[in-house]
């Protein structure tokens, strides 16, 4: 079972995230790591961290805050905020999401799975996919 002291040493980690960090992944992730999300399917630690060398390429400005988690055994859950200003624009996206975390009995992260709705959190704020995605919205919705 994960102690609550490697979950929060987890959740520190991200909500202080910094590009300086990256090569703290070794030490975090297990060698074979994966990390999913609407967007990537990473197997590796390399190609964990590439996901997030990316997503500083991609951002102005970013915070991620966890609000709540439980564990079970070796899995933890995570509801989270991750909030995002895109380079080069000036608006604040907001991702609300959730993840479940798999340790290792050794405390490395052998999976790190994301959970959230890329349509209306993201693909909705791009000008033309944004006004069909929202135009099927209104049409499917009670």
């Amino acid at each position: 079972m994960v102690s609550e002291t490697a979950v929060a040493d987890y959740i520190a980690f991200f909500e202080n995230l910094t590009p300086d960090d990256l090569g703290k992944f070794d030490e975090i992730f297990a060698s074979d790591a994966r990390f999913r999300d609407p967007f990537n399917d990473a197997h590796g630690v390399a190609a964990v961290r590439r996901v997030f060398e990316k997503m500083f390429e991609d951002v102005d400005g970013h915070s991620f805050k966890v609000f709540d988690h439980a564990i079970s055994g070796n899995r933890v859950y995570l509801n989270w905020e991750f909030r995002l200003t895109p380079r080069g624009k000036s608006d604040v996206w907001q991702i609300e999401g959730m993840s479940v975390i798999e340790f290792r009995e050794d405390g490395k992260v052998s999976a790190h799975v994301d959970h959230y709705d890329a349509a209306s959190q993201i693909y909705e704020k791009i000008p033309v996919i944004g006004a069909v995605l929202r135009g099927l919205r209104r049409r499917i919705a009670a």
